[in-house]
């Protein structure tokens, strides 16, 4: 009996993740670029803690992609991530609402360095002066028509080898298959918003609740029997 009630414990501790990423989920429902959280349960019947059976993954659908008019907003339509440069090494994002600093490198919306095929981009002009910068479906940068470097953009065999580290950021894993996409679908102007469906977090955070209120009642059955039994074997002790 009291191996069952521990079991119920976890069980609602795991209904209490479930929620937290659901709200979390909603709560990024306008982030560019922003994919939603997903937690799976396997049927482990000899297991204790039911919290290793717990598959936490990340949905990698495509988002809605949304004109915005600004040339250094850029989505990509299909499959692939953005790279920039951290202080650590490469990270990977679906959000590319870029901007260009006082020196003409092209930068996240965090100020991480977008990396293209030869490094750090930079459309500055040998004066200073400001140009008009264009981005091809390739992923061509130009700027006042010359062309200056090409987006890196890179997809995984198994997109299940990136992890969240946040600021809507990825990194990839040590087994990580890594490859270039050679035929990009880049779309300046437009941004990928998030791939959240307000209706069906609002739906599972329903679920969650009533798998909450009828493991509690479970819970509470069990503690109940169990304390019975204390006081039945007690009269004869």
């Amino acid at each position: 009996m009291q191996f069952e009630l521990t079991k119920l414990k976890q069980a609602m501790m795991a209904q209490v993740d479930r929620n937290n990423l659901a709200a979390n989920n909603l709560a990024n429902i306008e982030t560019t670029g922003f994919k939603r959280d997903q937690l799976f349960f396997q049927t482990l019947s000899d297991e204790l803690d039911v919290s290793k059976s717990m598959v936490h993954s990340t949905d990698m659908n495509q988002g809605h992609v949304e004109e915005t008019g600004n040339p250094f907003d850029v989505a990509l339509s299909g499959k692939g991530f953005f790279m920039v440069e951290m202080e650590n090494g490469v990270a990977f994002t679906r959000d590319g609402s870029f901007h260009v600093d006082d020196e003409g490198i092209l930068r996240s919306k965090s100020g991480m360095p977008v990396m293209g095929e030869g490094g750090w981009i930079n459309v500055e002009s040998e004066t200073g002066a400001p140009r008009k910068v264009s981005i091809t479906e390739r992923g061509e940068v130009y700027a006042d028509n010359e062309l200056i470097d090409t987006l890196s953009i890179s997809d995984f065999e198994n997109p299940a080898d990136l992890k969240k580290i946040g600021g809507n950021l990825f990194k990839a894993g040590d087994d990580a298959r890594e490859f270039i996409v050679e035929n990009p679908t880049v779309k300046q102007g437009f941004l990928e918003k998030s791939n959240v469906n307000p209706a069906q977090e609002m739906i599972e955070l329903i679920e969650i609740q009533r798998q909450f209120e009828s493991i509690q009642r479970m819970v509470r059955s069990l503690d109940d029997a169990y304390k019975e039994a204390v006081q039945q074997v007690g009269r004869y002790t």
